[in-house]
């Protein structure tokens, strides 16, 4: 049986095993969690159902969250360098590229 990685939170973003984007926001008392998915779909899971989901929590879509590295350029300025983000969905692939 699989169980979720972290428990429902209003605001946060989720994504399930089946790579679907959503968003909670609604729980009601302990037992319904009410999802909205990144297409506008709405959803309600009970808790035993958001249990089996297997769940991640990932950035907003649409955030331009990620990395940077901080470089001299030639005049000795600094500029920041993007660093290539990692695809946990294929990381041998990565790895060996």
């Amino acid at each position: 049986m699989a169980i979720a990685l972290c428990n429902p939170e209003i605001g946060l973003w989720y994504r399930d095993i089946q790579n679907r984007l959503f968003e909670v926001v609604a729980l009601e008392n302990e037992d319904s969690i009410e999802v909205q998915y990144y297409d506008g779909d709405v959803t309600e899971y009970d808790r035993e159902s958001w249990d089996l989901l297997c769940v991640n929590i990932v950035s907003e879509p649409g955030s331009n969250l990620g990395f940077y590295e901080e470089t001299l350029d030639e005049e000795g300025m600094v500029s920041l360098d993007k660093l290539k983000t990692i695809s946990w969905d294929n990381v041998v692939g990565d790895i060996e590229t």
